[in-house]
């Protein structure tokens, strides 16, 4: 049964493959190895000046102390000694992966007969439980991390110790890599799961099939069939990286290294890429770091991501810190790049050995012969208009004051937030945050409060009637900003449903950066048809947002539109409690100005329109992530040290609601020490609105279709 259903799938692939072949060329596959992860020049490079004295030679001897003392002793993953016999093997220890990737490392090294016997007692643990693995009974996710798994430690194990494998070992572990390979390309890469070019989840799974490929590619062990099989995996998944996913990260990136959408629009996705750029450079020749225009200027996600204290923005999943790795140590050695020479300098120390992978990273990947570097000058604005983030600095050291702003053109990642025209600001620490925490994908808390727009800095409009969903499941009406389906492929881009939001200005100069945008297809259209933001950061301590909001159906819809501020610690605001919901938790004040400290950072709010209004203050425990009298916790306890899963926001209301809404609010930042006021005056006529403010006025056109604004000092 098997083998009819294997030549079957083979036709289907001969077909598909005699169609595309006539399009484009596949790169042709090296018959040398190595051909993953890094090529024999640099492993022999490695190999002799290990023994030299210097970084190189500093850096394995790091690795090899953590290899030995921390790693090989592992009850589950115990490699100490050279008596096989008590050796022990857990594929499910979080380690595993990285311990085997290790020793194979330390086998290329060392060339010596304990670290080969090591490699071969993992080639033997890799095929037996290859071959007794049970597909049909592995849920979706538990398959796919099984043979991510595999495809490193296997692939590796071949292409890596190929020559060193006795026959019947290295024959039998071709047979099960290409078994596992085989359930990888059909159950995720030719089955509608491989159909999304803009998931990471997607992206990475050809990653690997990929690399598979390239590793079983004319190995012994295959037969002739099973051999035209890997070269049309090869080539499936070499199409789908050609057709597919360079198209959307092309645009994505632009020429602003912008970022391309995937399953957490922090800092990821980039190292995967790199992954199969030098798979592919060391495996074919084909090199798509001079092919693709994009990838150089890519290293500006490692700029304009990362807040003053080294971690990066809180936008979209996950929040992590900058370190030395893949990307930033091989865009150093090709392009000879300042800002990565600088970045690989600077977190190739062992202050960033943050743990052993790091360490590996550097140890097979940075050029050591590359001289130190200056600290490079890019500009302290930064603006991806594809992607929709603004990212604006004072200065590129730790005291820098950091605003950022978000405004998608077309909502497309399955992990997206719905966090159009929000901004935050950082000083010393996070001081208006994109708030909640990634607790797990798709749980209560990510559907309910984390992704929706009540967790951001921008505006809701609240409506009891109003239904709402997450993944096709009901979701909290938090009244803000609509779902959009994950899109698949480079023409859902511009489809006239898939778009929800424009920028209609951007200006950067020394002393300011200055934006208007505009959310309303973000928001049910018959809710409101308008809400344009303009945002200007004038340099170094004062933000204007002015925000223009228009409703629909207000004479007989509840249209309850607030103005929402995150916060980290509880802030102070001015004025009476006019309203106790629940006391010291949910209480409106009649006042309008709210002060925050974190750590050393602070900032002071005023609303100066509309002209009476109230702020309600939301918050502590058990009120931290409140949606529409609900407190919808995360599953595990966040990360307060290093994240920002924030804990109060304000809501600034109108007393009245018309359907022509204007917010406007300064924003002063600074230090704790030297105490800080909110300020300005708002002055409003037929043609100008803006604010007095600290002997400055700021004019704005009242016309919102109009984009300039004026500032004059008075005396």
């Amino acid at each position: 049964m098997f083998s009819i259903i294997r030549i079957h799938f083979c036709c289907i692939l001969f077909f598909i493959s005699i169609v595309q072949s006539a399009a484009q060329p596949y790169p042709v596959i090296h018959t040398n190895r190595p051909r993953i992860y890094a090529d024999s020049l640099r492993l022999t490079w490695l190999k002799n000046n290990s023994i030299v004295p210097g970084d190189c030679q500093t850096t394995t001897n790091e690795f090899d102390y953590r290899y030995n003392n921390w790693w090989i002793n592992d009850p589950q993953l115990f490699l100490t000694g050279s008596d096989s016999s008590l050796w022990t093997w857990d594929w499910s220890s979080q380690y595993a992966k990285d311990e085997a990737v290790f020793t194979i490392l330390m086998f290329k090294l060392k060339q010596d007969s304990l670290s080969l016997k090591r490699c071969r007692f993992l080639a033997q643990q890799t095929i037996d439980t290859l071959s007794s693995v049970d597909y049909a009974s592995l849920a979706f996710y538990d398959k796919e991390a099984f043979v991510r798994l595999f495809s490193d430690v296997g692939s590796l194990l071949i292409d890596w110790c190929y020559d060193q494998l006795p026959d019947t070992m290295l024959h039998e572990l071709v047979r099960a890599q290409y078994s596992m390979n085989h359930e990888f390309m059909n159950f995720f890469i030719l089955s509608s799961a491989g159909n999304s070019y803009v998931s990471s989840h997607n992206a990475w799974n050809c990653v690997y099939t990929n690399q598979n490929a390239l590793a079983l590619y004319g190995a012994a062990g295959l037969d002739s069939l099973q051999n035209d099989t890997v070269q049309q995996w090869y080539e499936a998944v070499y199409d789908k990286w050609i057709n597919g996913f360079l198209p959307c990260y092309g645009y994505y990136r632009d020429d602003d290294g912008g970022w391309n959408w995937g399953a957490a629009y922090s800092m990821w996705s980039l190292v995967d890429q790199f992954q199969l750029f030098d798979n592919m450079l060391t495996g074919t020749g084909k090199n798509f770091y001079y092919d693709l225009p994009w990838v150089q200027n890519s290293i500006n996600q490692y700029w304009y991501f990362i807040q003053p204290d080294e971690w990066c923005i809180h936008s979209g999943d996950g929040n992590t810190f900058v370190a030395g790795d893949r990307v930033i140590y091989r865009h150093a050695t090709l392009f000879n790049d300042p800002r990565s020479r600088w970045l690989a300098q600077k977190y190739s120390t062992p202050q960033y050995y943050y743990s052993t992978p790091y360490v590996f990273q550097k140890l097979l990947y940075k050029d050591f012969t590359i001289p130190d570097t200056l600290h490079p000058n890019p500009p302290l604005d930064w603006w991806s208009d594809k992607t929709g983030l603004a990212v604006s600095r004072t200065s590129w050291d730790s005291s820098a004051v950091m605003t950022t702003f978000f405004n998608s053109p077309s909502k497309r990642a399955a992990h997206e937030h719905r966090d159009n025209n929000s901004f935050t600001l950082f000083k010393n620490k996070p001081l208006l945050i994109d708030a909640g925490t990634y607790d797990t994908y798709a749980g209560s808390h990510y559907l309910n409060y984390y992704q929706r727009t009540i967790a951001h800095n921008s505006i809701c409009v609240f409506d009891s009637t109003e239904v709402y969903t997450n993944f096709g499941q009901p979701a909290s009406n938090d009244g803000g900003q609509i779902e959009s389906y994950a899109l698949q492929n480079y023409n859902d881009i511009f489809l006239p449903q898939n778009q929800r939001g424009a920028w209609i200005k951007y200006a950067a100069g020394a002393d300011y950066q200055y934006i208007i945008s505009d959310a309303q297809l973000s928001y049910d259209t018959t809710k409101l048809d308008f809400f344009r933001r303009r945002f200007l950061f004038l340099k170094p301590s004062k933000v204007i947002v002015l925000d223009h909001v228009h409703l629909k159906n207000t004479a007989n819809k509840q249209r309850d539109a607030k103005w929402i501020a995150h916060f980290v610690q509880r802030p102070d605001i001015n004025g009476n409690v006019i309203n106790t919901e629940v006391a010291g938790h949910i209480e409106t004040f009649d006042g309008s100005d709210y002060i925050t400290v974190n750590g050393n950072g602070s900032a002071a709010i005023r609303t100066l329109l509309p002209d009476t209004s109230t702020a309600t203050l939301i918050g502590g425990n058990g009120f931290e992530y409140w949606v529409n009298d609900s407190n919808y916790l995360p599953l595990y306890p966040p990360d307060s040290i290093h994240g920002t899963p924030g804990k109060w926001r304000v809501e600034v209301r109108p007393v009245a609601v018309t359907d022509s809404l204007v917010f406007l609010h300064t924003i002063a930042i600074g230090d704790s020490t030297s105490g800080i006021n909110a300020g300005g005056f708002a002055h409003q006529n037929d043609y100008s609105l803006g604010a007095d403010w600290d002997d400055t006025l700021f004019y704005f056109s009242a016309k919102v279709i109009q984009a300039w604004f004026i500032m004059s000092f008075t005396m």
